[in-house]
């Protein structure tokens, strides 16, 4: 007898967003109108039953509840909510069901949302991998959907951490080149004008413009110079650049716990944090003026229901350190978690080392090394200082200070 072939990942998501609406699997008559013939065929595949019979929804309400009880646990709850699975929050409708968990989770129904239709991406993925397959079949029928998992999972994390929903609107503000520094053709007037070529963390810019389009194709995403930016009610504001080239970071330096200290071009521009009585700390460099360390300078602000990230540093590499730190493919996903267990949705300020061999930037890894400083806030509230190993980066200065 002939293998059954399976549907796309794409079917069957459409027909799992039918079957979550109104009363879900509560009512299990409904797998026979929201699941397409092909889905169910390939569902009961191995099992002698009528079509349209009783035995056949208790086979698909099995193999879709097995799969439930397949996902990770932060994400089964969801899945389990939405196909109404759970007693607590057992209600008419997918919407009711979902503002429920919300008002448990203390957190708002968009958050579940989202949380929830990457639980029904991986469900679809676990219906298709077959687990009733003989073994030799199943390790390989599984792999694939696990290897998935594991990728939507760092994507969902870096995904919350940024807060980037389908539409969100993005706004980019990049540092540019004072006017007697630029290049002729970052003229409008020049025959060969480029407007990239007033903008001076370009590298950053490119990176952050790349990354957010890989992880959230639907965002919308604008790039401006500080001189062209203007208030367009943007969900996300990234200003890239510290506030020597960037006004618009200068905006927020009055609502933060540190400040640049401006010095001439060609010399470093040291950061302070008053708090920590006037804690200085600048670029350091070999006997051989080549640069070995920059601080990187991570802030998350809200404001009036904008979340805004500065991505700072006393030069360059400091900037895109910063936006490596929580952008990274390979690392990124866990700096968030890491700032986010320690303090949540606050507002917070991060400082770490950013190094460079050659052309390769070094990426921040804050798990497995505690930042320089790390600083929080509720919202309009003071910065408190929740790490400070300041004295790491202060002591291979001055060791003999640092010593006494």
């Amino acid at each position: 007898m002939a293998l059954t072939s399976a549907p796309s990942v794409d079917q069957v998501k459409e027909c799992l967003i039918k079957l979550r609406q109104g009363q879900g699997l509560a009512r299990p008559t409904t797998l026979l109108s929201a699941l397409d013939e092909s889905v169910r065929t390939y569902l009961c595949r191995g099992h002698d039953c009528e079509p349209d019979s009783a035995a056949q929804i208790a086979v698909l309400a099995k193999a879709i509840g097995t799969a439930i009880d397949q996902l990770a646990d932060h994400e089964r709850l969801y899945a389990q909510v939405d196909f109404n699975l759970i007693p607590e929050h057992r209600f008419a409708t997918l919407t009711e069901r979902q503002e429920s968990l919300a008002s448990h989770q203390k957190c708002a129904t968009k958050t579940v949302r989202r949380h929830a239709a990457r639980a029904l991406d991986t469900l679809a993925y676990l219906l298709i991998a077959d687990p009733v397959q003989p073994a030799a079949n199943t390790m390989h029928n599984v792999a694939a959907p696990q290897r998935a998992l594991a990728h939507g999972e760092l994507v969902g994390a870096v995904c919350d951490f940024w807060k980037l929903e389908p539409g969100t609107r993005v706004d980019i503000v990049c540092s540019e080149i004072p006017d007697d520094e630029r290049p002729d053709y970052a003229s409008p007037s020049d025959r060969n004008y480029l407007r990239y070529a007033k903008f001076a963390d370009l590298d950053t810019l490119i990176f952050v413009r790349t990354r957010l389009a890989q992880l959230a194709p639907t965002v919308v995403v604008r790039d401006f110079a500080p001189s062209e930016h203007y208030d367009t009610q943007a969900d996300i504001l990234v200003v890239i650049g510290g506030p020597p080239w960037n006004a618009t970071y200068r905006k927020f330096l009055p609502q933060l716990p540190f400040r640049f200290d401006s010095h001439p071009l060609g010399e470093d521009d040291p950061l302070v944090v008053p708090e920590l009585d006037d804690l200085t700390m600048a670029p350091r460099w070999t006997a051989d003026h080549e640069l070995i360390e920059d601080l990187a300078v991570l802030t998350r602000l809200t404001v009036q229901g904008t979340t805004v990230f500065l991505l700072g540093g006393c030069l360059t590499l400091g900037v895109l350190g910063a936006a490596r730190c929580v952008l990274d493919p390979g690392r990124g996903a866990a700096n968030a978690g890491y700032l986010t267990d320690r303090i949540g949705n606050d507002d917070f300020v991060l400082v770490t080392e950013a190094r460079r061999v050659g052309g390769i930037t070094d990426v921040a890894d804050l798990t497995a090394v505690d930042p320089l400083l790390l600083l929080s806030r509720p919202t309009g509230e003071r910065f408190r200082v929740v790490i400070d190993n300041s004295k790491r980066y202060v002591c291979s200065d001055h060791p003999a200070a640092c010593a006494e």
